[in-house]
């Protein structure tokens, strides 16, 4: 088989990007105008005066506006709702530049930061959910700007809503991440916009001032004092919650601003919020210099999608800011100023917000125009076929919403955690009504191309910057572990196989990429085994399908304050070769058809699916088909490590909860043996449970009741696991429990 060949990326270089606000007084009033001039490109005519570094001669500021949870609903510049705020800055930033219609960001504020900052998807660079800190070691663009001797003389600032330090935030933070000048809020919301916490360079007060005011008169300020080459990330807070009426001179809704009018009008005052940003960055670009205008490049884009409450159900049914709908994931953007010689059009190719890292710096006249997950877009500003990207992803994880959705021109997949895809086709269906999976449409070649540019994007370790080639999978067919390391971080790399159905002489390929990120690694995998199967006495009653598992397991698994019990409905583990564990049956004594549909864990006397005379039809490796065609270990897995021979066995699968899975032989003080479990059959006739019938006969083995735990019997703990060499593990035993009878640790919510 074959691995995913590795997707495209691109970046954008100019644009403004929204994700909070507020509102102040301003110098100039809604509709005042501002002009760019285009500077002579071969003179390289220095508007910012002789700093005595020739590169500045030619070299752009370059002004990034992130607006805070700005979806396209609420965008004048794409005339998708009857009901819009009045952003006469904007109209005109559009008319004198590009306005891009297929931007992706992420569906929160923080994620999407990380994604611009750093240039890497958060799977690559740990950053998956809201209030995430970024790690110290990152490369973020201001560093980089810095670092490299193209760019070494921009100065850099960051001024307003910051949301990368964690909770609670290091004051200091910004500056960790190689921020030369920070200016804002720390935290990712504030309480109110007339009182919120200011730290400036480490420094925290109190300010009384509209924050949409209080940072555009920063931004002035710092700006003011440049006298070289400037990158400003300025980051509103408008207009992120809590809605509020900013001052009336910023605005044009007639509103009252009592609590209860804004609750019951929310969508209002999220207008009014943004149309005082307008306000207040018109009269930050009106308070430049006419050569420092000139010299300038702006960039405005949005950090997400129109909360809920404020969305316009209109044009986003499905789906607000913290989904993966096209009403969580598409934002505005506009790119306007000195190099975008293109006016007045729109531009549909694809962009992602990681696309910023590489646009940025290569506008500030680095030779790198792709970093990590990053492309530069810049050469779209003069050139309608400079498009690269092919594909635009976004990934996260939160308590509503965790996976990952990617797009083509065409389609756009989601892949949740829990397993639910959705495919649309964003030509005919631009609402995303119509999940195509749902239909009788066949859609598998669709969604196994995105899936495997996604599975390509994810793995970890891409390479160098800008590695666009094809990744070598490790080819598992048949094999027999060798590795005992404990820490699935040592397994990441992308894996394949062919196996047969023996029944059905029908030929599969399996695959398995592992990462690693954020504290996890992730297990990609189409459940198909590297080994044959389906050969035992009978066919299964089901056939294999290829699945589609995203598991995540903890990179450092700790014992929980009590045992994690099995539980129909969840997944106990997975095998490095990309099968699941499912011990359990749903089958028990006296309900239904005693074949399936024991949901219920109080249930006693079910039955166990390795006793021979229960007639679970697995096969020689104990395994079968469940009814949605996913391939699952019951049992003693006869493969992946030599069950004949007395070698230590290595590291075969990871549960839940991260601990490894290993075979069954370990070094017992000099002498290898198999691991011997602690549980034993009951002696006697089956005693009879309250409020349940009772099967009679003897307890043999037809059923989990009829085993129990013995502290010290065997070599392995009640959850059939020991530590050996330092390090805590499950084994295969040829006995019950076969392979665990409960989790020492947390499970880990991807597996239910």
């Amino acid at each position: 088989m074959s691995l995913f060949s590795q997707a495209t990326v691109f970046c954008l270089s100019f644009v403004l990007v929204g994700c909070g606000g507020g509102g102040a007084s301003s110098s100039q009033a809604p509709g005042d105008d501002f002009t760019f001039e285009t500077p002579d490109t071969e003179t390289g005519t220095d508007n910012q005066g002789d700093t005595g570094n020739p590169q500045s001669q030619s070299q752009p500021n370059i002004l990034l506006i992130i607006t805070d949870d700005q979806g396209l609903d609420a965008s004048a510049q794409y005339d998708l709702s009857d009901n819009l705020p009045v952003t006469p800055t904007l109209d005109q930033l559009a008319q004198q530049g590009i306005v891009f219609d297929n931007a992706w960001a992420t569906p929160a504020c923080t994620t999407t930061r990380s994604s611009m900052i750093t240039g890497k998807y958060g799977v690559h660079s740990g950053v998956l959910n809201i209030g995430d800190e970024l790690p110290a070691d990152s490369i973020t663009l201001q560093r980089f700007l810095a670092e490299d001797t193209n760019t070494s003389n921009y100065k850099s600032a960051v001024i307003g809503k910051w949301h990368l330090a964690g909770t609670p935030p290091a004051a200091d933070h910004p500056a960790t991440m190689g921020v030369d000048y920070y200016a804002g809020n720390l935290r990712g919301t504030i309480g109110d916009y007339l009182a919120w916490d200011l730290t400036v360079n480490g420094v925290t007060s109190q300010s009384t001032v509209y924050h949409t005011t209080a940072v555009t008169d920063l931004a002035i300020d710092w700006i003011d004092i440049q006298a070289q080459p400037w990158f400003l990330w300025l980051a509103y807070a408008a207009p992120h919650t809590p809605f509020h009426l900013p001052p009336s001179s910023l605005h044009t809704q007639t509103l009252s601003g009592t609590d209860q009018h804004i609750a019951a009008n929310p969508r209002d005052y999220y207008l009014a919020a943004l149309e005082a940003m307008d306000t207040e960055i018109g009269r930050l670009l009106n308070s430049m210099t006419e050569a420092d205008r000139d010299n300038t490049i702006i960039l405005y884009v949005g950090d997400n999608g129109t909360p809920t409450r404020a969305v316009d159900t209109a044009v986003y049914a499905n789906g607000a800011k913290g989904t993966f709908t096209d009403g969580g994931l598409r934002v505005p953007m506009l790119a306007s100023g000195v190099g975008v010689t293109r006016q007045n059009v729109r531009e549909s190719a694809l962009i992602n917000s990681t696309d910023f890292f590489a646009t940025i710096a290569s506008l500030a006249g680095s030779t790198v125009t792709d970093f990590e997950d990053s492309q530069s877009f810049a050469g779209l500003f003069s050139d309608t076929s400079s498009a690269s990207r092919d594909y635009i992803f976004s990934d996260f994880e939160g308590s509503s919403v965790s996976g990952w959705a990617i797009r083509d021109a065409q389609y756009k997949l989601i892949q949740r955690v829990n397993g639910d895809q959705q495919l649309y086709d964003l030509i005919s269906d631009t609402a995303e009504v119509n999940n195509l999976l749902a239909g009788n449409g066949d859609y598998t070649a669709v969604v196994e191309r995105l899936t495997a540019v996604a599975a390509t994007i994810r793995q970890i370790d891409n390479g160098s910057s800008g590695n666009t080639g094809d990744t070598v999978a490790v080819d598992i067919t048949g094999d027999i572990f060798t590795q005992r390391s404990g820490n699935c971080e040592d397994y990441m790399a992308a894996y394949q196989s062919t196996s047969m159905d023996i029944f059905r002489s029908v030929l599969f390929t399996g695959n398995l990429t592992i990462s690693s990120s954020g504290g996890k690694c992730q297990f990609q995998a189409n459940g198909v085994p590297n080994h044959d199967f389906n050969d035992g006495q009978q066919s299964f009653p089901n056939n294999l399908s290829e699945q589609s598992y995203n598991y995540e397991i903890t990179t450092s698994p700790m014992f929980a304050e009590s045992n994690t019990e099995l539980a129909i409905g969840n997944d106990n583990g997975l095998m490095l070769n990309g099968v699941k564990i499912d011990l359990l049956a749903a089958a028990c004594f006296g309900v239904g058809d005693e074949k399936t549909g024991c949901g219920n864990m109080a249930q006693p006397w079910r039955y166990d699916p390795m006793y021979a005379a229960n007639g679970f039809r697995v096969d020689s490796h104990n395994a079968h088909v469940q009814p949605n065609g996913s391939y699952h270990y019951h049992g003693t897995p006869n493969a992946m490590f030599a069950a004949d021979t007395a070698v230590e066995s290595p590291v075969i699968g990871f549960a839940a909860d991260g601990f490894p899975i290993f075979g069954s032989w370990f070094n017992d003080n000099g002498t290898v043996r198999k691991a011997m479990p602690s549980f034993r059959l009951k002696s006697g006739p089956r005693a009879a449970v309250a409020g349940f019938n009772t099967p009679g006969g003897d307890y043999d083995g037809t059923y989990r009741d009829d085993y129990e735990y013995v502290q010290d019997l065997g070599d392995l703990d009640d959850c059939n696991g020991m530590q050996v060499d330092g390090v805590y593990g499950y084994f295969v035993t040829e006995q019950y429990p076969y392979i665990m009878a409960c989790l020492k640790g947390q499970m880990d919510p991807t597996f239910d």
